[in-house]
């Protein structure tokens, strides 16, 4: 489909509809689909997205505040019809050549009601257009709107527009508005990998992996010392407590040791006679891990195990902290000398189901993970398009 999506404003503003608007766009282009953004200002984001600035769009443009005025006034006049004219000789040429236009808050705040008029009279003509409602000026105490017919285009459901609203309040607030239901409740979702800043490296193997599981990171070299056999024990003790989890091993084997093949070699044996071999993901042979990839791999985790026999200091100790990851660690020295707070030791002569079960319940009770699943089980930006836009999208087709 060739969709356009509208707003008065595009990146790089920065607020929750400019956010929403990128991310659609990203998605649609994803899934096949051709994608314009329509702005009054903004700027290119993306190359296989083109981006349209119009300066009558812009709600700064002195076309716009003096339309505005006079609507404000209670008058429409020269100015306002002569905007409505140019908006329809900007976007008719543009939009009449799309399967279907997203407009964010256009139909339902009153910054640009030219550009809303136009959209009206798009949408009588045939056009298939949404209207994704972040807001609604008229259901707001902080809009002192006026009465009259301009002004209540956005107080109406308009029968040729499909609504979506972002949460059930605004659809609640809809409908006592306007005495109509909105189409589609369509929440808000977060794109895990843009907000946190992950490369597409990093991005690529967590869409690889269940949001829902938790995710160890163990960043070290491939070495005797670092005890990771001990590490896939403990990986599938969780995973028969029904504690659902991967392991994240970060280095290469050690160039500098004739032996360091033959032992990673072992390890990958280990791990497939405990049946975890596919939980087991050796990311230097995906991807080099330097810092840029070593700081993705920290933001995407959800705690460290570090099952180290033998160590100089443990630095990864001090960098899971800083990025407030829970750690969980050998009780050996040195690592108990520079321990942050609230970490978990264990005995490495304990068995790993023991360990298992320590690290599972310690993980239960950590409101903070418990939070950022929920987050990811409800509101994957990638999940909700798939469920909910993509099939909204298909029924305007």
């Amino acid at each position: 489909m060739q969709i356009g999506l509208i707003h008065y404003t595009s990146w790089p503003t920065v607020g929750g509809v400019e956010v929403i608007l990128r991310q659609q766009a990203g998605l649609m282009v994803k899934a096949g689909h051709e994608v314009s953004v329509l702005c009054g200002s903004g700027r290119p984001f993306s190359p296989d997205i083109k981006t349209v600035v119009l300066e009558h769009l812009n709600i700064s443009s002195p076309s716009v505040t003096a339309a505005q005025a006079e609507i404000w006034n209670g008058y429409p006049a020269a100015g306002y019809f002569a905007l409505v004219h140019k908006l329809r000789d900007q976007l008719m040429p543009v939009l009449q050549r799309m399967d279907c236009v997203i407009a964010h808050n256009l139909m339902t705040m009153p910054f640009n009601l030219a550009a809303t008029q136009v959209l009206t009279e798009l949408a009588e003509s045939g056009l298939k257009i949404v209207a994704w409602t972040h807001d609604l000026a008229a259901s707001n105490q902080d809009y002192a709107l006026p009465r009259n017919s301009i002004v209540d285009m956005v107080r109406e459901k308009h029968s040729n527009i499909c609504y979506v609203a972002v949460s059930q309040v605004r659809a609640n607030e809809f409908r006592e508005l306007t005495g109509n239901t909105v189409e589609a409740v369509i929440p808000n979702g977060l794109d895990l990998a843009t907000v946190l800043g992950l490369t597409p490296e990093v991005e690529a193997l967590l869409n690889q992996i269940d949001s829902q599981a938790t995710l160890f990171l163990y960043p070290t070299r491939i070495l005797p010392r670092k005890n990771l056999g001990f590490a896939i024990q403990i990986l599938k003790a969780l995973n028969e407590l029904g504690h659902d989890s991967y392991l994240l091993i970060t280095g290469a084997a050690n160039q500098y040791n004739a032996g360091a093949e033959a032992y990673l070699s072992g390890l990958k044996q280990q791990a497939a006679d405990l049946a975890v071999a596919d939980r087991v993901i050796w990311v230097n042979e995906r991807f080099q891990v330097d810092e840029q990839q070593l700081r993705s791999l920290y933001l995407a985790a959800d705690a460290l195990l570090f099952s180290t026999r033998q160590e100089g200091f443990g630095l990864p100790l001090l960098e899971s902290a800083a990025f407030r990851l829970p750690i969980f660690c050998s009780d050996i020295e040195p690592l108990r000398s520079n321990l942050p707070d609230n970490v978990v030791k264990f005995d490495l002569r304990s068995s790993p189901r023991n360990i298992g079960e320590t690290i599972s319940q310690a993980l239960k009770t950590d409101l903070a993970l418990a939070s950022r699943k929920r987050l990811l089980m409800n509101h994957s930006a990638q999940s909700l398009y798939r469920e909910k836009t993509e099939p909204l999208l298909r029924s305007l087709s």
